[in-house]
């Protein structure tokens, strides 16, 4: 699909300053390292291992971009990247209603889906839409990536245990191991690799009394230690361009006002920047509307932002839908 088809399908216009900007792209607890669970799935199948300090195999990175008299052509587009936690409690009818409403938007090309354990079906559903999604086994169930396969190939993924869950016994209140999940696709248009990592901390971790501060929970602690493990994901995800999504349970309006060192956004900070620090939420809705938060999340590397190979437009928060969480939809420019 060309750029200038991909512009007529966006979904819903951003802000004066984001279209202008648009019209600019167009016209110029703690655990050892041994206890970590790591899967790699490759056209092969499907490879499982304990290991602190496995190297991820970096896959071919594509044909070389199209040059014109020795100097490369730098082809751009406009990416559509959705986090939307499911919410384990719909039903499957209901959880496939949200996720045809999400995915039929049009600019919509990438979903990182959180509580997706009981929802395979939907997945399998959205394949007659023009869909992919991968979905790990066991814990990892809980998470799901979806791509538009006429917009993305898919070339490999992982998942890794993060952090161990707690019990009704040991906590007060319970969640199972949670886990980083990431899917390496290829860019049809341009042949590069965009790399999605999808994740969902503990819930009660942050003090709704006291918004930006941790609450006494084993939760919170066990949440501390899985952003921590995270940055090394990121580090080693493969590709020219990363990006991430997830449920963080964690107010962003309140991190960054009160941005305690092992918050979300500083914890992060060296390798991810989210949407919301750098569009802010002004007239945004509200993801999480029972807890009056934003807690679903888009990131993109620290380092990508830096470099310029991917810019944040816009983003857009869905209404009316079956889960009590909100959809986000970021647009990004990807050069």
């Amino acid at each position: 699909m060309g750029s200038a088809e991909r512009r007529r399908r966006w979904a819903g216009p951003p802000p004066l300053l984001v279209l202008a900007t648009v019209l600019a792209f167009v016209i110029a607890p703690v655990f050892s390292g041994s206890d970590t669970t790591h899967a790699t799935e490759t056209s092969g199948g499907v490879q499982a291992s304990l290991a602190s300090d496995l190297a991820q195999e970096i896959p071919p990175i594509g044909s070389r971009p199209p040059s014109r008299a020795g100097d490369v052509i730098e082809r751009r587009d406009l990416v559509g990247v959705v986090t939307m936690n499911q919410f384990r409690k719909v039903t499957v009818e209901q959880a496939r209603a949200d996720a045809m409403f999400v995915t039929s938007r049009s600019g919509v090309d990438v979903v990182g889906w959180q509580e997706s354990k009981s929802f395979g079906p939907v997945f399998a559903s959205l394949r007659k839409h023009g869909w992919a999604t991968r979905q790990f086994p066991g814990g990892a169930k809980d998470l799901a990536i979806s791509w538009r396969r006429a917009e993305f190939e898919y070339v490999s993924s992982s998942s890794r245990l993060v952090a161990y869950g707690v019990d009704d016994v040991a906590g007060r209140y319970p969640f199972g191991h949670r886990y980083i999940i990431r899917v390496t696709l290829r860019h049809r248009e341009t042949g590069r690799l965009l790399s999605v990592i999808d994740t969902h901390l503990p819930q009660k971790i942050e003090d709704l009394d006291r918004p930006g501060r941790w609450t006494t929970t084993s939760n919170a602690a066990r949440a501390r230690f899985q952003l921590e493990r995270m940055t090394r994901e990121w580090r080693q995800a493969p590709g020219r361009w990363v990006v991430g999504t997830g449920d963080y349970n964690f107010d962003a309006r309140a991190d960054a006002a009160v941005g305690l060192a092992k918050a979300p956004a500083k914890a992060l900070g060296s390798v991810a920047t989210s949407s919301y620090a750098v569009l802010g939420v002004r007239d945004l809705l509200l993801t999480h509307p029972p807890t009056h938060r934003y807690i679903d999340y888009v990131h993109a590397a620290r380092s990508d932002l830096r470099a310029g190979h991917i810019q944040f437009l816009g983003q857009r928060v869905f209404a009316g839908l079956n889960s009590d969480h909100r959809p986000l939809l970021v647009w990004l420019a990807l050069r």
